[in-house]
């Protein structure tokens, strides 16, 4: 294998890591140039959008060229902060390429929290976003049950590899018939906002902010991509809280 082609395999492997963890497009597209550049590739040519990365050595006849479908997965931003940093290293020339492909190869086994401290962390979340729209304490209190259950909820449900939109409908479904059935204990005072805290783990901000900055850096097509996931999602999460709320109207007794 040539050194362009292992430059190649190398700055499509770091790219794929940030694309898959929640990087930008844009910074995507950005570290995988500065990468090639400063492990000696003067030409090099990469498009990203955000399921795929495109790139070649150069426009003659027989140069490396690649493609990688990246399909959606868990963020994990801090794989997204080794990568910068591990590119800064190779721009500063302290790094040649044999040892960025070990650093990477550690990047990409870098583990997500523990199970534990994901629960603990999705339920005082869900607490803190209660209140912050109004609940009362009892509100919080619910939210913070409702929120870890959540978390066991979707960490269940993953194991199964369902689609992301149907996991967001189940996991939205969960929420409002938990959270339901905990107020018929007396303990809650306002359920809405008790649900609307622990929904705010499936609401999917972080596609909605990325992107709006790429449709400002004027990519359009990936912009519109995650604007659609967005928006999907989000749907995903109305049909779920909706269909459980609609059936509990329909039992005779309840008011909502």
């Amino acid at each position: 294998m040539n050194d362009q082609q292992r430059v190649l395999d190398f700055v499509m492997e770091a790219g794929e890591v940030l694309l898959k963890n929640g990087a930008e497009v844009s910074r995507t597209q950005q570290t995988m140039e500065i990468m090639a550049k400063s492990l000696g590739v003067d030409s090099f040519h990469g498009y990203v959008l955000t399921n795929g990365l495109f790139a070649s050595m150069g426009a003659d006849y027989g140069q490396p060229a690649q493609i990688r479908s990246v399909p959606a997965s868990e963020v994990h931003l801090g794989r997204v902060e080794a990568v910068n940093d591990l590119s800064r290293r190779i721009a500063q020339g302290k790094l040649g390429l044999e040892q960025a492909c070990q650093e990477l190869e550690q990047i990409k086994n870098m583990a997500y929290a523990p199970k534990v401290q994901q629960i603990l962390a999705g339920g005082l979340g869900s607490a803190c976003f209660a209140l912050l729209f109004g609940g009362a304490w009892q509100d919080g209190v619910i939210a913070l049950l409702v929120g870890m259950g959540l978390q066991v909820f979707l960490q269940w449900m993953n194991r199964w590899g369902l689609n992301k939109l149907i996991t967001k409908f189940l996991g939205a479904a969960f929420v409002a018939l938990a959270t339901m059935l905990l107020n018929l204990t007396g303990i809650g005072v306002q359920p809405d906002k008790s649900i609307i805290g622990a929904l705010m783990y499936l609401v999917p901000g972080m596609a909605m902010m990325l992107s709006v900055r790429d449709l400002i850096m004027a990519d359009f097509l990936s912009g519109t991509i995650r604007l659609l996931d967005a928006l999907l999602t989000a749907l995903c999460i109305a049909c779920g809280v909706g269909l459980v709320l609609g059936l509990v109207n329909l039992i005779p007794g309840v008011m909502l």
